[in-house]
């Protein structure tokens, strides 16, 4: 079976937001297009961060839907953002929004989210969530606090800012550790863990999520905007992360990533690996 990849899309940072709902769309569609046209699977895998807006993402995965046999997706950070008024007012928290979302996603018959969550597709065993992180020492939650959206946008009712990232992060790892003894063909997550020996944010814990090995073969991460592949304790990992335009400049990514972390430019498209 092939899989496609890709995460970390950010649509809305590509393209000028309109009123004019129907040029929005046919923006994000021909983007998504663009992004598959390479694509030579049966199978597409989509680890999160969207867009900021929900309608940019079902068009996406519906424009996805229609190139391949099965579309996996699990949220990011960003698909819980609420940066306008109206947002506020039409999901009243984060959850809200993922709620709409995925009741959307439900209706394209071939697309099928991984958040916590287990897929049996021809034989091989799909698993997925976000994996959110949780800050660990005073440093990373000054960043959370301070630097990070995450903590001006990312709202639930009845949770302080602070308790948010503890919410989200406990229910990720109550359901990963029900995961131990299943063996998993491909596990998909927002969040890289902690392992990850590229990661250019080591050892900001907002970046990172601290969890043992599953029986995986293969796992697909983004959340830090790198686009590398490496093996750890006999997990074999993906990552393809879109990012923003700005990162597609004419120069190497080592100019924006510590040196020695990454010396490829970046590329725009999709990966793929067999399993």
């Amino acid at each position: 079976m092939i899989i496609d990849y890709f995460s970390d899309p950010h649509i809305n940072h590509w393209m000028w937001w309109t009123e004019n709902q129907l040029k929005f769309e046919q923006r994000t569609r021909s983007f998504t297009r663009k992004l598959i046209e390479n694509g030579c699977g049966e199978v597409l895998i989509i680890a999160g961060d969207f867009s900021e807006w929900n309608c940019q993402s079902i068009w996406m995965l519906d424009e996805a839907a229609k190139h391949y046999d099965r579309v996996y997706f699990t949220i990011g950070n960003h698909d819980m953002y609420l940066i306008s008024g109206n947002q506020k007012k039409k999901y009243i928290d984060s959850l809200g929004r993922i709620n709409d979302l995925l009741q959307k996603a439900a209706a394209i018959p071939n697309v099928v989210p991984l958040i916590k969550s287990i897929d049996k597709y021809k034989g091989k065993v799909f698993a997925g969530d976000v994996l959110w992180y949780l800050p660990k020492s005073l440093k990373d939650w000054d960043f959370y606090r301070n630097v990070s959206n995450d903590s001006n946008y990312i709202s639930i009712n009845g949770y302080s800012t602070d308790d948010v990232p503890r919410k989200l992060h406990k229910e990720s790892m109550d359901w990963y550790d029900t995961l131990e003894g299943i063996d998993i063909d491909v596990f998909v997550s927002h969040v890289p863990p902690i392992h990850n020996p590229y990661s250019p944010f080591d050892p900001n814990t907002c970046y990172m999520v601290d969890v043992p090995f599953i029986n995986a073969t293969h796992w697909i991460c983004g959340h830090d905007h790198l686009q590398r592949e490496f093996e750890k304790a006999g997990v074999q990992f993906h990552m393809n992360a879109i990012g923003y335009p700005q990162h597609y400049s004419n120069y190497p990514q080592r100019n924006i990533i510590p040196e020695g972390k990454i010396d490829e430019y970046k590329k725009f498209g999709i990966k793929t690996f067999n399993i």
